[in-house]
């Protein structure tokens, strides 16, 4: 038996992504003295937010996040998509390194990370290590490869959209273009980008964000190894 149409789309996907970036101005506008504190409230609490409204939008609106997005509900569903977001992780750090190398060997710079100029207490950094491996990357998925994702392929299935425009393909590249802007860091866009590709993958060959989850906390293990070796 299949489970019934959810009720949202393209416009509950720009609101969850609009609360985000909202959410990061006003904490810039709110937070003056950038401690270790302050900049953890900063980094955390936007996306905690629309997050948690993509996961209420699913309640209210649709089936669940398990059916809306592919959640496993089984340890054999699970350890497939597992192995699924592993494989796509590593694609998606062999292959950033090897961009990292290239643009490195062209431009000869690189750009310093802005938790340098706060420095930060071993405790903050085993909190911020942490988001960054595991939390981010839930809340990042739950936007980009649940909501947006989940709504394109929406899309797709109305009438008007082309075979092309529907193509799962199409959503892939929009979900990874989107993501990779999103972060707002063009110096690194194209490794962002990659990534975003690589991750969505895992989405795409399972239809879980689980296995995407996998495949982006895979991708961001050695940035946040790196924060533990920040000067405090």
């Amino acid at each position: 038996m299949s489970s019934p149409a959810r009720r949202w789309g393209l416009p509950a996907a720009a609101l969850v992504l609009a609360v985000n970036a909202v959410g990061f101005v006003v904490a810039a506008m709110l937070i003056d003295e950038q401690t270790a504190a302050t900049f953890f409230v900063a980094l955390t609490v936007p996306t905690m937010v629309a997050a948690l409204l993509a996961v209420a939008i699913t309640v209210f609106r649709g089936n669940g996040p398990v059916t809306d997005f592919g959640l496993p509900t089984t340890l054999r569903e699970a350890g497939a998509q597992l192995r699924a977001g592993l494989v796509w992780g590593a694609a998606s750090v062999l292959g950033g390194l090897a961009i990292v190398v290239v643009l490195l060997a062209l431009s000869g710079t690189t750009e310093e990370s802005p938790l340098t100029e706060i420095g930060l207490p071993s405790g903050w950094k085993v909190a911020v290590a942490l988001w960054v491996w595991l939390l981010a990357p839930l809340g990042e998925e739950l936007m980009f490869r649940g909501m947006l994702w989940g709504a394109l392929e929406k899309r797709s299935m109305s009438a008007g959209w082309t075979r092309v425009l529907g193509s799962p393909w199409v959503t892939l590249a929009i979900t990874a273009a989107l993501f990779a802007a999103w972060h707002g860091e063009w110096w690194r866009y194209i490794v962002l980008l990659w990534g975003g590709v690589a991750i969505g993958m895992a989405r795409l060959r399972t239809g879980s964000v689980f296995a995407s989850w996998t495949a982006h906390s895979m991708n961001n293990l050695l940035p946040a190894i790196s924060v533990l070796f920040l000067p405090a």
